[in-house]
């Protein structure tokens, strides 16, 4: 018997997840750790009814994980969080103590919430910390508004070293001419940047650019004029090209609204077409492991298409019309994170996702749909992708019929038929959505996903 195991359509609210009266506040960042936990960060005072200021963690159900304790925690606003491969995570921010304990907008916190008083960044950063990325190494790259750390003029990006001292090999020279947003760390050490400067160490360099691992300027990425406007997000894929979101509206002089891609040298990838793109500010990119990226922030529509501040996209570009999240997010999306199950962590200022009440975090579902086995021969092409009223279905090389099935995501047969060489099928009365293929010859059975218009 061959079995069909399905999950929810893609992008509904995930109800095991369940965070209670949530956070009271802004939920600014979102970290995911080995073990499934949650930390988030921001302005917040309490989460679920308990205090908790600024940080916390929760359990994989959305529940608070009262073993992480802060005390007292953060003074004021944690704007950035990154989880070490040992579980401690360091805190940015704006924040001028740390359970009662003096220390300036950096920090780092043992996996139980305290202190961890062998980070040392003594006087720390005079401004706020709004990004963090861990190199390899374990040293970490710190952007944000600040001018100086420990005493020592840093202008809006340092590294420090594993202890929170300040790593003087780094040196960005007079570095970014304004605040840094987000920083990202590419395989080979070299960091992208993105912000609000126009400038490094002299030379022009609009809102977004790479930088050698010693922290000079790297000549080799040219973004030519580069965005008009700020860069909030960056994010890897694993061939070296850059998503970057933000409040721009153009790259290089080529429009592209909010969202973009970039090849590795720095210039637009043109291969990434978003359309008119995003209709406001894209404050978070999350790349997933089969290529496709999540977006969130203040836009209520992506290409022309009404979509509430949380969306995903196809590879290309293109939005991903499988990926249905009702009427989404009533206020911003400002963090995602991707769970090891793929399944989508989001926090914001929202108070309510696709109609269920959600204060500022929650967890959006991924759709699975596959099989316990098997295998039939190849050449097969199924078009158009996606399809609308009609679908074709070629078999090529294979001339005896051969059986198929259409399931819903309910694992319902919607319809069924033969293919001999090439068939069309009609389906115009299915609704939109995502279905599975089976085809079958007797011996040999092969699924394929379906997207209908």
């Amino acid at each position: 018997m061959i079995a069909l195991f399905t999950n929810a359509q893609p992008g509904i609210l995930d109800t095991s997840f369940n965070p209670g009266t949530g956070a009271d506040s802004l939920v600014l960042t979102t970290n995911i750790q080995s073990d499934g936990k949650i930390i988030i960060g921001g302005i917040f005072t309490s989460y679920n009814g308990t205090a908790r200021n600024r940080i916390a963690r929760l359990n994989a159900d959305g529940s608070l994980d009262i073993s992480f304790n802060p005390g007292t925690g953060a003074n004021y606003s944690v704007y950035s969080t990154a989880v070490q491969s040992d579980e401690k995570i360091i805190i940015g921010g704006y924040f001028t103590s740390y359970n009662g304990t003096a220390i300036n907008l950096i920090a780092r916190l043992n996996a139980d919430g305290s202190l961890d008083a062998s980070f040392n960044p003594e006087t720390g950063s005079d401004g706020g910390v709004k990004s963090i990325a861990i190199q390899s190494d374990g040293k970490i790259v710190i952007g944000g508004q600040f001018t100086s750390y420990n005493g020592t003029a840093s202008i809006h990006i340092a590294r420090l070293n594993d202890d929170g001292s300040f790593d003087v090999s780094f040196n960005p020279g007079t570095g970014p001419s304004d605040d840094v947003y987000t920083t990202a760390i590419q395989n080979d050490g070299k960091i992208i940047i993105g912000g609000w400067f126009i400038n490094y160490n002299g030379t022009g360099t609009n809102y977004i650019t790479r930088l050698s691992a010693n922290g000079s300027l790297d000549a080799s990425f040219s973004s030519g004029t580069g965005a008009n406007s700020i860069v909030l997000t960056t994010d890897m894929q694993s061939d070296g090209k850059t998503i970057i979101g933000g409040i721009f509206t153009s790259y290089n002089g080529t429009a592209r609204n909010r969202i973009a891609r970039l090849n590795p040298d720095g210039s637009l990838d043109t291969s990434f077409n978003p359309g008119t793109g995003a209709s406001s500010w894209v404050n978070t990119t999350t790349i997933q492991s089969d290529g496709k990226i999540i977006i969130g922030g203040d836009f209520t529509s992506y290409n022309g298409t009404a979509i509430n501040r949380i969306a995903r996209l196809n590879a290309d570009g293109s939005l991903d019309a499988s990926f249905n999240m009702g009427t989404g997010a009533d206020y911003g999306v400002y963090t995602t994170a991707i769970q090891s199950d793929g399944k989508i962590i989001i926090g914001g200022s929202f108070k309510s996702y696709n109609g269920t009440s959600r204060n500022r975090v929650a967890r959006i579902l991924v759709s699975t749909i596959g099989i316990t086995s098997t295998h039939i021969e190849e050449g097969i092409s199924i078009y158009p992708v996606p399809f609308s009223d009609e679908l074709t279905i070629e078999v090529k090389g294979y001339s005896k019929k051969l059986n198929f099935e259409i399931f819903n995501t309910s694992g319902q047969v919607v319809l069924n038929g033969s293919v001999t060489g090439k068939t069309r099928v009609q389906a115009s009365q299915l609704a939109s959505g995502v279905y599975l293929l089976k085809l079958e010859n007797g011996k040999s059975i092969k699924f394929k996903k379906l997207l209908k218009e």
